[in-house]
């Protein structure tokens, strides 16, 4: 059940989640408009990026919706608690890094080590699912993505 006196915040936060990721979808969108759709059979290099920001958009009206619905004025801090803001802080950093060195570093590399931090830092796993996680991942999603569907992915030192 939610705190009454949390649901101002709440609401809050659906309104600047919703209006930042609307305006990520919208920007998404724009910048995928140079890129040709294709067809439904053959999909060209704009179709998933526009599809998926059409989604987002949905998703961030819905959002918007919820926290107008729910208005609510209180700034307090969002995390009372440190450890969601240290995952949240965690995570973001952690994709930062992954976008800044999967050039050089390679695909399987930074998708492996991108598991290994979802899962055991910011998921509070055990080792075992840790590294089985961020292999079969790392591996399954290589396969899936480079192999079957033909998307060029960074190379780094592990990909021939």
């Amino acid at each position: 059940m939610t705190d009454p006196d949390l649901r101002p915040l709440a609401a809050r936060a659906d309104l600047v989640a919703g209006a930042a990721l609307l305006l990520v979808a919208l920007g998404a969108f724009v910048t995928g408009g140079s890129l040709s759709w294709g067809t439904i059979t053959q999909p060209g290099p704009g179709f998933f990026p526009r599809a998926l920001a059409v989604l987002l958009a949905v998703l961030s009206l819905a959002l918007l919706t919820r926290g107008l619905r729910h208005p609510g004025a209180d700034l307090r801090e969002q995390w009372a608690d440190g450890e969601g803001r240290r995952r949240v802080l965690l995570m973001t950093a952690t994709l930062l890094g992954y976008v800044l060195l999967v050039g050089t570093a390679g695909y399987l590399l930074t998708t492996a080590a991108l598991f290994v931090v979802m899962v055991r830092w910011v998921g509070g796993r055990g080792w075992t699912a840790t590294l089985l996680t961020g292999a079969i991942g790392s591996a399954g999603s290589y396969l899936l993505f480079g192999r079957l569907l033909r998307v060029e992915l960074p190379a780094g030192p592990w990909l021939p």
